[in-house]
Parts: structure tokens; C-alpha cells; sequence
């Protein structure tokens, strides 16, 4: 089957006034469920973040986010993934393995269903020093997955926001090989040499402080989907600036309907001539 490009939500916005109801228009996560909701053919990979990770230990989430990820499982194009810091190296297997731990644990829950299907591990610092850390991680992840009661194998993205060496890609599912401003999409490392060569599908651009128009953005799309053939994508024209403490992950796109569809049509275009997409 031919590859098309997936949506990924790194969605860090707390899920405010959802608790009696998800799909209400106050619910704080509404919007990216519209777009969810309107586009059923494309799959949408939700990073949660409800602390820096989980929250408390081996506790399940509180009634906001239970609604919100009952309702997302409910739909049949999402996965759920959740957030693992790993400070580049520095979080141990002791704090960062009951993460994971409380993440699968929430498929246990009765009362709904707020399953995460994988693990989502930020500021990926990867070199020959670190390559053994993050193998080892991937591992773990893998194998509390497969504790009793087992679950089918978790979906695993990790993220050094760069290209990273193409044998690590046997270890996980997806890498954000670009997450970066919009206006360095054009000399990004992931379109050049040795790194056109790293499995394109698990492939993951994160574009942030995008100044473009709805136009441009379906270009990215097409580029991204038809040329370069990476497996997830996200664009916000929300800002990056450290300095002033402005994270594009906690705000809702203005175009975010738009790029869900413009997703969706470069996806119908490559399902309508799969002769000129082979797999990468």
C-alpha cells in the first residue's frame, strides 16, 4: 500500500471545560476534534501532555482528560501517544520507566476508555554517545507494553528535532526529523544527502511560526506528502520564543481546519495515482 501522510498533533493545551462534554464548543480541545471529526481518512497522532509526562504516578487522569481521551479513542482515525521527557540523557530509567508504566495503565480503566496506543519521548539529544540510551529506551517502552496484561506493540515517536542516523529508525516508529521554524523548511537537513535515504514514512515535520497563507500551506502538504513522502506532519503559525515564553504547541492554529483538509487532498491526490508514489 502506498504511503500517506498522517497528521501529529503535539496537543499541550489542557483540556479545559471538556469534563461534561468533549464535543462541546467550550471544550478547549473542540477544535482539533472538529477537524479530527471532518476528515475521517486521515490518521491523527495526538501527543498528550498532561505534566511534563503522565502526572502522578501510576494514577489515572483526572475528568478533563478522561473525557478528552475517551472521545478521541472513540473516533476511528486517531492514535493517542503520550509525552516522555528525556532532558537530553539525563532522565533516568528509574524516573522515566514508571512514565511509560502509567501511560499503559490507563487502559485498565473502567469506567471509559483512555488507552494511549504509545509513547512520544521529547528533547532527544541522539549522537554516538547517546545511541545507546535512547536503544534502551525504546526498549523499555516495548517491554512494559508487553507486560501482562500485554497490548499491541506501542507506537513510538521520538523527537531531536533533526536527522539523525538512518539504522536508529529500526528502533521506533516515527522520527521528528524537522521541528523548526517555517522559514528554515526550505534548507532543512531532512531534504539533503545522507539523510534522503532514512525510511521517509517514519519521517515526522513539526513546523512552527508559519507566516503563510492557506495556499502555501497546502503546498507544504503537497511537498511534504508527494515529494519528500514523510509519515506525520504539523503546521501552526503559533510562535516559538523562548525568551518570551510563547510555546506554538499550547494554542490552536488559526489555519488548523484548513491544514487538516489540505492533509486530506494531498493524501486523495497520491491514493489517485499510486503508479508515481512508491513506498520509501
Amino acid at each position: 500500500m502506498v504511503n500517506i501522510l498522517s497528521v501529529v498533533f503535539p496537543l499541550y493545551i489542557y483540556p479545559s471545560s471538556c469534563s461534561s462534554s468533549a464535543t462541546a464548543p467550550s471544550c478547549a480541545w473542540y477544535p482539533f476534534f472538529q477537524s479530527i471529526v471532518a476528515n475521517p481518512s486521515v490518521t491523527f497522532n495526538i501527543v498528550i501532555n498532561p505534566n511534563s509526562g503522565p502526572g502522578s504516578p501510576y494514577s489515572y487522569p483526572n475528568d478533563d482528560w478522561k473525557s478528552v481521551l475517551s472521545y478521541a479513542n472513540s473516533l476511528n482515525n486517531t492514535q493517542l501517544i503520550g509525552y516522555v521527557d528525556s532532558n537530553p540523557t539525563n532522565i533516568p530509567v528509574s524516573t522515566y520507566k514508571p512514565q511509560i508504566q502509567t501511560y499503559k495503565n490507563w487502559a485498565n480503566f473502567t469506567g471509559k476508555d483512555i488507552h494511549v496506543d504509545g509513547i512520544f519521548v521529547d528533547d532527544m539529544a541522539y549522537s554516538a554517545s547517546s545511541k545507546k540510551y535512547y536503544t534502551t529506551f525504546a526498549s523499555n517502552i516495548k517491554s512494559v507494553w508487553s507486560s501482562a496484561p500485554s497490548q499491541p506493540a506501542p507506537y513510538i515517536m521520538m523527537n531531536p528535532g533533526q536527522p539523525i542516523e538512518c539504522s536508529f529508525y529500526s528502533n521506533v516508529d516515527s522520527i521528528v526529523s524537522f521541528e523548526d521554524y517555517y522559514s528554515n523548511l526550505s534548507k532543512a537537513p531532512f531534504i539533503k544527502a545522507p539523510y534522503t535515504n532514512c525510511p521517509r514514512y517514519k519521517q515526522a515535520i513539526i513546523i512552527h511560526d508559519f507566516n503563510g497563507t492557506a495556499l502555501d500551506q497546502q503546498q507544504i502538504c503537497d511537498d511534504m506528502g508527494q515529494t519528500f513522502r514523510v509519515g506525520n506532519l504539523f503546521i501552526t503559525s503559533a510562535i516559538q520564543d523562548d525568551a518570551t515564553q510563547q510555546n506554538p504547541y499550547d494554542k490552536v492554529p488559526p489555519l488548523l481546519q484548513q491544514f487538516a483538509g489540505s492533509v486530506k487532498a494531498t493524501n486523495s491526490w497520491i491514493l489517485a495515482h499510486p503508479q508515481w508514489y512508491s513506498d520509501i
